[in-house]
């Protein structure tokens, strides 16, 4: 399965190959992400979802194949494409404000305040303002580190498993969350995880990766609406799907 760029938000890995010495971690991916979509990226622990999100970031150079974004080349590192992390970090020192802030100061962009206040209130942290990140739970912590990226609304979001350590009610509250932000601020999205029940309930297609070395098994079409939450587990079809994903994810 190769897939090619068709318009100018279509992020694309053609081929992709990496090794480290005598590992071989990716052998030959070719996935994409259209504009404005959710791609969730499933696969076990260690198969090489993080390594092919920091080569989709630019953060390293694959051993062969090309990554796309549109029609330019992805070479290295870019504010454009910023990656979240589990247990992403703030500037301890700096108010939660200040933490907003700083892209858009960085950048140059004409009022920052403007653009905190609008993050905050879409995040849900308008009371926090003066808050430092030490002061915040551990999902506000990541609401906040969402939000520091999307201050210079980037085209492109890249998370590896951002919500993974937060317990299972409030990883559920940070995907409602997540799904209502990308409804106001569409952005293309790629999503790593091991998490069966984390990919349907974010993800619009659903690409399943081998164990190492990594190949892609399939990407399936989500079958669910943007307004995936809680009530969604209980959907008789949600249940079918997800036990049917993770027996292929088992037996690979």
């Amino acid at each position: 399965m190769s897939l090619r760029a068709t318009s100018s938000g279509t992020l694309s890995v053609h081929g992709l190959h990496k090794s480290y010495g005598a590992v071989h971690v990716l052998d030959g991916i070719d996935l994409a992400a259209a504009a404005d979509e959710v791609l969730a990226v499933l696969g076990p622990s260690g198969c090489g979802k993080s390594t092919l999100l920091r080569l989709v970031a630019g953060l390293e150079a694959p051993d062969a194949g090309r990554v796309t974004f549109g029609d330019q080349v992805v070479a290295g590192p870019s504010p454009r494409r910023p990656m979240v992390v589990q247990g992403a970090t703030l500037f301890p020192w700096l108010s939660l404000h200040d933490n907003l802030a700083w892209g858009p100061k960085a950048t140059g962009h004409p009022d920052p305040s403007a653009v905190v206040v609008d993050l905050l209130e879409a995040t849900g942290l308008a009371g926090f303002a003066d808050t430092r990140p030490g002061q915040l739970s551990g999902g506000m912590r990541q609401r906040a580190a969402i939000a520091q990226v999307l201050a210079n609304r980037p085209p492109v979001l890249l998370l590896d498993e951002p919500f993974g350590a937060l317990d299972a009610q409030t990883r559920l509250r940070m995907h409602e969350w997540l799904r209502g932000l990308l409804g106001e601020r569409p952005a293309t999205v790629v999503l790593v995880t091991h998490d069966v029940e984390e990919a349907l309930l974010l993800g619009d297609r659903l690409a399943l990766l081998s164990p190492r070395p990594c190949r892609v098994l399939d990407v399936l079409d989500v079958p669910f609406g943007a307004e995936r939450g809680r009530a969604t587990l209980s959907d008789p079809a949600f249940v079918a799907l997800k036990a049917d994903v993770l027996e292929r994810v088992l037996s690979s």
